[in-house]
């Protein structure tokens, strides 16, 4: 049973709305939607740190989007389908921490909080994520989440993470004549 009472299914009459539901809603979607499961499910009463602790090691994904997977530089779910949290998540990440702590503290529910998180090859990624757990016999047993990447407007309202900063005088100064549309040998021969 949910947190609020409600079965997972009870909304649904019958399988054919509850799968006409799931691919209008989550296999379509334009933002990545993902669920996240667990080896050893999470009893709800263990202090915040060690269900930070147990989220860590316990948590996979095991379904998502391809809105999803696209988000991380991926192609298909099936790269994605097992990940385990640590490998997505970036802990190091203060707010990353306290938007998990949060998420414990408030029922196992967050709207539009923010997180750094790890994307192909390491590449740094920032999403908006609303997320809700679903708790059966006082344990926490699986995770939904709805993310919608803004890497693209976090880099541009920062200044620390602007080409400027990132690229060399010599890189920006080939940009800059790149955009200007010089070919590359004219501006080696500058």
């Amino acid at each position: 049973m949910a947190k609020n009472g409600n079965s997972d299914s009870s909304r649904f009459t019958n399988r054919n709305k509850f799968d006409e539901f799931y691919r209008l809603n989550f296999l379509q979607s334009e933002k990545g939607v993902w669920l996240a499961q667990f080896d050893k499910p999470m009893p709800i009463n263990i202090p915040i740190e060690q269900q930070e602790a147990h989220l860590m090691k316990h948590a996979y994904l095991s379904d998502c989007n391809i809105t999803f997977v696209k988000m991380y530089g991926y192609e298909d779910p099936e790269e994605m389908i097992g990940v385990r949290f640590p490998q997505l998540f970036d802990n190091a990440e203060a707010a990353n921490l306290e938007n998990l702590r949060t998420f414990f503290k408030t029922d196992y529910r967050v709207i539009q909080k923010e997180t750094c998180e790890i994307g192909k090859n390491g590449i740094r990624k920032y999403f908006l994520n609303d997320v809700v757990g679903v708790v059966e016999d006082n344990h926490l047993v699986r995770v939904w989440g709805m993310q919608e990447d803004v890497t693209l407007q976090k880099s541009e309202s920062e200044p620390e993470n602007s080409l400027e900063k990132q690229l060399t005088p010599q890189q920006l100064n080939v940009l800059r004549l790149t955009v200007e549309g010089k070919k590359i040998k004219e501006i080696a021969a500058e």
